[in-house]
């Protein structure tokens, strides 16, 4: 559904409705004109009209139409150039999605409602997972994104929320490196500061108080005006924030099996998730440079580490 074989996804449009053979469909959509809430609001529309009111049913008879009439095949006339033009960028296509790896995995030993009930936000703990897992497989905290709605406002798009924090840095050394030097009840201290922090900083964004889309409207105004760059934006810092590694987004509907994206970068990870009410989903990209499933497996362990200090139990190394 992300790319399938290049040659019927038309990127240049807003969106594209893909209808499998056997009725699986999907929406694929351009990113620069919207973001995933509008797309979702079409998406419900069209699964709440299409399962309660169908166009057709099995017990339809079909159309009269005489399809060999009714539809005329168009032939192109493509000269020698673009034949070549055609060929080259399939050639490239194929060669870049060759080296685009998808997994996902099904954490089913709770969501939601378990997680509301430890007090915790769910998306925090899912966000505390990712720098969990990548601290484990890589050994390091790096720039990561996740979007936030501002829809709030008119004409309101997203501003960012900054998952890594110095409080995620603390609680996922705690686990990863010295889990047996913490009590679970220390461990789960840290979680709900986690969690805290985490709630503080959507709050933030939602209402755009966040510092990315101010930052970077400054930026856009000074180019456009011909001004010279201020000093912050060639701070290596400014560059190395907005190289977003680990590049999150959730969205959940009864009407959406599964949702994901590429990463932003070469070398770093799409991450789509949902908490769902007993269960957590994940659903991972990368190219070449990073291993999705190694990740994944790191999730995983991440997840069952925090459900085990919630539960009073020993993290096991």
């Amino acid at each position: 559904m992300l790319h399938g074989d290049g040659t019927n996804r038309w990127y240049d449009k807003s969106f594209n409705l893909i209808i499998a053979k056997d009725g699986t469909a999907a929406v694929h959509f351009e990113h620069a004109w919207g973001d995933g809430v509008a797309v979702l609001r079409f998406f419900n529309e069209v699964f709440k009209d299409s399962t309660q009111a169908p166009a057709i049913t099995p017990q339809s008879q079909p159309a009269s139409t005489d399809s060999s009439a009714a539809v005329q095949k168009l032939s192109f006339k493509l000269n020698d150039a673009l034949k070549t033009g055609i060929i080259a960028a399939k050639e490239k296509f194929d060669a870049t999605m060759k080296t685009l790896t998808i997994d996902c995995i099904q954490f089913q030993r709770g969501g939601k409602e378990f997680l509301k009930k430890q007090k915790l936000s769910p998306d925090s703990v899912a966000q505390l997972a990712f720098q969990m897992a990548f601290l484990r497989q890589y050994g390091q905290t790096v720039a990561t994104y996740e979007s936030c709605s501002t829809a709030a406002f008119k004409h309101g798009r997203t501003e960012t929320i900054r998952p890594a924090s110095i409080f995620t840095k603390r609680c996922s050394e705690a686990f990863v490196r010295e889990p047996s030097k913490h009590s679970a009840g220390e461990l789960k201290q840290m979680m709900a500061e986690c969690s805290r922090y985490h709630g503080q900083l959507t709050k933030e964004a939602a209402m755009g108080q966040g510092f990315d889309r101010h930052l970077f409207a400054l930026r856009y105004l000074t180019a456009a005006k011909g001004i010279a760059l201020p000093e912050l934006y060639l701070d290596p810092a400014y560059g190395q924030i907005n190289h977003n590694i680990l590049s999150t987004s959730t969205l959940t509907s009864p009407a959406v099996n599964i949702g994901g994206f590429a990463p932003v970068v070469p070398d770093g990870f799409g991450v789509g998730y949902a908490v769902h009410d007993n269960w957590i989903g994940c659903n991972v990209s990368s190219y070449t440079s990073r291993n999705s499933r190694e990740f994944l497996q790191c999730v995983q362990k991440a997840l069952e580490d925090m459900f085990d200090a919630m539960e009073g139990k020993s993290i096991k190394t």
